[in-house]
């Protein structure tokens, strides 16, 4: 379906969906999607995610930019603080969903790379169950499958355990993978870790260390590394932003590199490169 066929029928659906304004709408601009809501326009910045091994770039995680209104230069989150209830906000994260996913068919040199998404923890909270369902009727009009989608989940480490737990379950039940993100800012459990069972672990930036504190780092790192490589999962060190940070990340033997070292979040995607193959013998 065109792009501009799409605006309209999610702009239409919304106001069905919700009774939104005309305020409250997608819009293309120069050739980008842009998403009105709450008195501010939104906007997509692309940052990408690289393999340890070979440095090839394999996907890309969506941020939410705030273009016009109040907020302007915050971290996104921050604009999720001014949701009036437990609707709003999960109206506004879908709505950034559903401008990052139009924004990432625009991007056609990407071949086959992943989108990785933040999914807000009040919607794992304020949701019961079905995890999922609705934006994968959102994909489905954009051409994408669950299989292309990162769908990324804070844990605190005081949350509900069973049902942070059903909703990763039932997201990879639907196809999509998940990451739990800036594991050991608050927690390292493992055993959590095990429970939850996500298919990608992103290590919070207080792990990776300062310049000042590179051997800590190492040993951290490495330790910890080992022990979440026994549980089968893909391990992200995200947030590198310095040559001493990739040392780590390369020495504790992570599988994924994320940063502005690596690249800064852009309006565009950069070219992914499809998987080297192995030549079979002769």
């Amino acid at each position: 379906m065109p792009l501009t066929e799409l605006v309209h029928y999610f702009n239409k659906r919304n106001r069905l969906t919700r009774g939104a304004t005309g305020a409250e709408r997608f819009g293309i601009v120069d050739g980008r999607v842009q998403a009105c809501f709450g008195g501010r326009v939104f906007g997509t910045l692309f940052q990408p995610v690289v393999e340890r091994a070979g440095g090839r770039a394999i996907g890309h995680e969506a941020h939410l930019q705030v273009l016009e209104g109040e907020g302007q230069g915050l971290p996104a989150q921050a604009v999720f603080l001014d949701a009036r209830d437990d609707d709003e906000l999960i109206h506004l994260d879908r709505v950034a969903r559903t401008l990052h996913a139009l924004n990432f068919l625009l991007e056609r040199e990407q071949h086959g790379g992943f989108l990785a998404l933040n999914v807000h923890p009040q919607l794992i909270r304020a949701v019961p169950d079905h995890h999922g369902h609705a934006f994968e009727t959102v994909l489905a009009r954009c051409g994408l499958t669950p299989d292309r989608i990162v769908l990324e989940l804070t844990d605190d480490g005081f949350e509900n355990l069973p049902r942070l737990a059903t909703a990763i379950g039932e997201y990879r039940a639907r196809g999509y993978r998940v990451a739990i993100d800036n594991f050991g800012r608050h927690s390292s459990d493992l055993e959590r870790l095990e429970t939850l069972a996500p298919d990608i672990v992103k290590l919070d930036r207080s792990l990776i260390g300062h310049a000042g504190h590179l051997s800590l780092a190492k040993r951290v790192m490495t330790g910890l590394c080992a022990e979440i490589r026994h549980f089968g999962l893909t391990m992200v060190c995200q947030c590198i932003e310095n040559p001493l940070q990739l040392q780590v990340a390369h020495e504790a033997g992570v599988d994924w590199l994320q940063g502005r070292l690596i690249g800064r979040p852009a309006p565009g995607c950069v070219p992914v490169s499809p998987q080297r193959r192995t030549p079979a013998a002769a």
